[in-house]
């Protein structure tokens, strides 16, 4: 995974979709945010206790569906893009900061598409494309959305 500045931008999105996989992974397992567990101990772990015969990718692809099943939840609550924003905090630039951040304020709008292109997610609504949801086994939530 790359490091990027704390001032990059949309190129952290991958990332970003990495992580929030991951923790859905640890927050269905119930498993402790600061054990931080190996992926490869989790899966030696699942793999038995639940009868399963997942290799990596199996169990990233799990939090994937998670993360997009509490999306589609969302939207059946009404939420959209214009839901999708950052804190007034966030998108005011901070003055005198010791890190030398004056003036930053981050892009929010690129990032944000950058974001859905990266998730598989409907550009002006944020919603998971029927294609996105269908490769995850989620099509039975399709007509939910669309």
């Amino acid at each position: 995974m790359e490091k990027y500045s704390r001032h990059a931008g949309a190129e952290k999105v991958k990332n970003v979709a990495i992580h929030q996989d991951w923790r859905t992974i640890a927050n269905s397992l119930v498993m402790c945010l600061f054990a931080n567990v190996p992926p490869e101990t989790v899966l030696d772990l699942i793999n038995p206790a639940c009868g399963l015969d997942w290799c990596m990718k199996d169990l990233i692809d799990s939090g994937e569906r998670g993360w997009n099943l509490k999306r589609v939840i969302n939207v059946r609550l009404g939420l959209t893009r214009e839901n999708d924003k950052l804190p007034k905090a966030l998108l005011q630039p901070y003055k005198d900061h010791p890190e030398g951040a004056d003036g930053f304020v981050p892009d929010f709008e690129n990032m944000i598409s950058a974001y859905y292109q990266v998730r598989g997610w409907d550009q002006g609504t944020g919603f998971p494309n029927k294609e996105k949801l269908i490769s995850l086994g989620l099509g039975w939530t399709v007509e939910d959305v669309w």
